[in-house]
This record gives C-alpha cells, sequence and structure tokens, in this order.
C-alpha cells in the first residue's frame, strides 16, 4: 500500500455474491473485494439473498470462511410491488440499509455495483450519512428495467425514447406500463428518477467508453465518469497450457454465459451449424434464467441440433471453475446481440491462451485489436460469423499463433484494478 492510498474500510455493495448468486457482476465483487483484502483494506460486502423464512429487510451474515471478507446479506424477495418504480425505490430496503449502517463502524466509502433488488434509495441514504460513494454501471438497468437497451423486438436501442420503451417494456410488465400517453408518461418518471439518483454519487464509473453514450444522451455530463477497466484472474488463467490444436482431435468451440436472448447462443449455433457436421465441437457453459418472463430461450436455440452435431452442455460454473473450462476450449465465442459494457469472459478466455470471435459491439470490439488474437463480427450475421469460425479453425497453425498472440495481450488482474479504485476511494474520502 503506498503512503497515497492509506488503509480504507470499504463498503461494496451488489445485487448478488457467490455462492447463492454466480454472474458477471457478482464475480466481478468477488475478485474486488479479494484484492483490496489483499492490498490491506478492510472490505465488507452488502448483498442482497431471497432466503425463505425469514423477514424482508432483515439482515444475516455469511458463516465464517465462506469468503475471505465479511458479507452481510439483506432478504428481499421482491413482494409488494404494486409498479414499475417499485422496482427500484424500495422504503423497506432503505430502512434496512439504514439500520444496517448505524450497527457498523463508519466506512471511508462505499461503492456500488448493481441495485436491481435492492433500491436506488441506497444512494441517498450513503449520501444523509456522509459516506463517499462509487457506482459502477455494469449495465444500463438504471435506465432500462430489462438492463440492456435491448428491444424485444432484438434491435439496440442507442438512447433512451419514453415511447419505445413502454412498447418493448409493456409485455413484460403489464399495467404497469399502460398503452397511450399513460405508458409514456411512465416511463418519463422512470427516466427522470434514474437522472436524480445518478446525481447522487461522488464518482461513476464505466468499465468501457463504449457504456456511456446511453447515459450523456440522458444528460449526465461526462466529467462525472471514470473508466476503469475490469481486472480477471489473470494469475490461474496464464497458467493453463495453451490449446494442443495440433492434435489430431476436434476441436472444441466454447461459449460461456448466461443463457439469454440477448448474448446470442442461438446465432451460435446457427453458424455452427454451417461448418460440416461432427467437424467442430460446441460446448456451452452458462446459467440459464428466465429472462423478463420468457423461459424457453434455451430448447429454442438448440431444438435444430441434429443427430450427428458434436454437442455438449456443462451448465453453470463459479469462479474457481472457469480455469478448468477453458482448458477443455480450444477458441470461445461471444456472439452478444447488446451493447455488453465490457466482457468478462472474453477476457478471460484471452488471459488463457484462447483465440476468441466477438460481436461488434460494446465493450466486447475492444478485446481483439488488430485481429491477431480472434475476429470481430457483425452482431447477428450467421454467415459472417460461419466465415469467421472456418478461417481461425481451417489452419490449425494459425489458430495456434492465434491462441499465443491472445496469450500475448496485456490482459488486466484483479489488483491492478484494485489498486485503481483504491486510490480513487482514497481521492474522494480526502474531499469528503
Amino acid at each position: 500500500m503506498s503512503l497515497a492510498t492509506p488503509r480504507l474500510r470499504v463498503l461494496l455493495i451488489t445485487h448478488g455474491l457467490p455462492p447463492e448468486s454466480i454472474g458477471g457482476v457478482e464475480q466481478h465483487v468477488d475478485g474486488l473485494a479479494r484484492a483490496l483484502l489483499a492490498a490491506g483494506h478492510d472490505v465488507h460486502v452488502h448483498a442482497k439473498t431471497g432466503r425463505a423464512g425469514l423477514e424482508q429487510g432483515e439482515h444475516v451474515d455469511d458463516p465464517p470462511g465462506t469468503a475471505p471478507y465479511r458479507t452481510t446479506r439483506v432478504v428481499y424477495r421482491y413482494e409488494g410491488l404494486d409498479s414499475l418504480l417499485s422496482l427500484y425505490a424500495v422504503p423497506a430496503l432503505d430502512a434496512a440499509l439504514e439500520r444496517f449502517l448505524a450497527s457498523q463502524p463508519r466506512f471511508d466509502v462505499a461503492h456500488v455495483h448493481h441495485l436491481t433488488g435492492l433500491s436506488t434509495g441506497t444512494l441517498a441514504v450513503l449520501r444523509a450519512r456522509g459516506i463517499p460513494v462509487v457506482l459502477t454501471l455494469h449495465d444500463y438497468w438504471t435506465i432500462c428495467p430489462r438492463g440492456q437497451m435491448w428491444h424485444r423486438d432484438g434491435s439496440v436501442t442507442e438512447r433512451v425514447d419514453p415511447a419505445r420503451c413502454a412498447d418493448c417494456l409493456r409485455p413484460s410488465f403489464g399495467g404497469w406500463v399502460p398503452a397511450g400517453d399513460a405508458g409514456v408518461a411512465t416511463m418519463r418518471r422512470l427516466h427522470e428518477h434514474a437522472r436524480a439518483c445518478l446525481e447522487l454519487p461522488e464518482r461513476l464509473v464505466v468499465p468501457s467508453a463504449r457504456a456511456l453514450a446511453p447515459f450523456l444522451a440522458l444528460g449526465v455530463p461526462r466529467e462525472r465518469f471514470t473508466v476503469v477497466e475490469n481486472g480477471v484472474d489473470v494469475e490461474a488463467l496464464r497458467a493453463l497450457p495453451l490449446p494442443d490444436v495440433l492434435a489430431p482431435r476436434r476441436l472444441r468451440l466454447g461459449y460461456l454465459g448466461t443463457l439469454i436472448p440477448s448474448k446470442g447462443l442461438d446465432v451460435l449455433v446457427a453458424a455452427w451449424q454451417r461448418l460440416p457436421e461432427g467437424e467442430l465441437e460446441l460446448h456451452v457453459h452458462g446459467n440459464v434464467v428466465p429472462y423478463h418472463g420468457e423461459t424457453g430461450f434455451l430448447t429454442k436455440a438448440l431444438m435444430g441440433l441434429r443427430p450427428g452435431d458434436r454437442f455438449a452442455y456443462h451448465g453453470c460454473y463459479r469462479t474457481e471453475d472457469l480455469p478448468r473450462r477453458l482448458a477443455g476450449l480450444d477458441l470461445l465465442c461471444a456472439p452478444a446481440l447488446w451493447h455488453e459494457a465490457f466482457g468478462l469472459t472474453v477476457r478471460e478466455a484471452l488471459a488463457a491462451g484462447r483465440p476468441v470471435i466477438v460481436s461488434r459491439v460494446g465493450g466486447l470490439q475492444d478485446a481483439v485489436p488488430g485481429g491477431a488474437a480472434g475476429r470481430v463480427v457483425s452482431p447477428g450475421a450467421v454467415d459472417e460469423l460461419a466465415n469467421a469460425l472456418r478461417e481461425l479453425t481451417a489452419d490449425r497453425h494459425r489458430l495456434l499463433e492465434a491462441a499465443r498472440a491472445a496469450r500475448a495481450l496485456p490482459i488486466r488482474g484483479f489488483a491492478p484494478m484494485a489498486a485503481e479504485l483504491a486510490t480513487l476511494y482514497a481521492g474522494l474520502m480526502r474531499r469528503a
């Protein structure tokens, strides 16, 4: 720890955390907490739990030894909702946070990572107590209840528009987003609520400058943002041997991530099936979750599988499982359709020396500069993705060179990310 960064007492707030909840943000928070702790800071994580048998707003600590840092979970099960705004502002959780803060020694800074399933009032509670607040916008949930600025018709939304948003949300939220002018007014109120909430943190953080556009279009000033690139567990991943792609066997293509429509698994399956049958194995790793009421996406994505297709679904995985999962792959595809803010799995694959094919959207396209370590294709373009798969796998010596190029990329670890954030925290603490 440098003289410029004193020992800090840090509160991290998130909607979920392993082992109860597994996802990109959850694993990011866990990695950040461990790195801050290793750097000598005091870390406490406040996360949501949906445990049955406990009152909403009740707090429960994880058993000692669950993680090296302390975790307190607040119980919330989405009970008592009566409007779209009630998904965001939850007075019972604001009161619960007040009780939690009153029971703890004062925190030097609070870093909020996601508030879905919590309350946007969290920001006001922290500010009222004089605790400097950093808010990382890992996606667009503050301004889009679907979180991804991805319209239900399958198109990307570049900026919030009350009428277009109402049309998108009405099938999922029913009477909460009525037809006509009333629905447009509902969305205007939600967007005004978002603007007000985004004024409260001392600093807004995004993992890529490509995530800024919808917030700037909402009227949030650019100078309020800091870009802090996410880190991954580079040490464990770089310890993996490069894939032995010259061996006389089928190559193994991987997909890692949540299995929801906006991630594009159906596009990948269609492109993969354009290659000769049985030539390339497809291995899918990830958790299946409902997507705003839709539960049949995985079935629809896989319903065209043929008897000779070499396909395997391996289920969800934890952070500690990732090196083993990547060790069984030769290359990775992230065929996202929405403007993904960063793309952790892509950086993890590159650190492991696995070439990647990614969509030309959001922060994904920045992962493979120059194209030596993979390919960038148009989102949703099945033929273009199929051609990229053929190009990378037809010449195994070229695929091995791409693996070496992937390993050589300067993928960021958790420690430098945590050091940058700790410097940001310390500056805010001094000003406060």
